[in-house]
């Protein structure tokens, strides 16, 4: 096998695993702030928007466009993977 073709097959696939990889280790406070934790930490716990809404004393459609901008954070294209890739950075406060 040539060292151009092994290239062209791991360049690839390096970044895609570089594009999925997630920091190793605690976060630092200026990425999330304690309003995003606290909806993550609800969003997880299984609650619908209209009932976070009503926890955190805004309206709906807060609560959507923030867990829309989280997802995007994130890189999530699911709530479940938003609240995966949260714990995983360890974002999520435990009550």
């Amino acid at each position: 096998m040539s060292d151009s073709l092994l290239s062209h097959a791991l360049v690839p696939l390096f970044d895609t695993a570089w594009e999925r990889a997630v920091p190793i280790g605690p976060v630092t406070d200026e990425e999330i702030t304690e309003e995003d934790r606290e909806l993550l930490t609800l969003l997880t716990s299984g609650l619908k928007d209209e009932a976070i809404a009503r926890r955190l004393d805004v309206h709906v459609h807060t609560v959507r466009r923030r867990i829309t901008r989280l997802m995007a954070v994130l890189n999530a294209e699911t709530r479940f993977q938003a609240g995966v890739q949260a714990a995983l950075r360890g974002w999520l406060t435990i009550d």
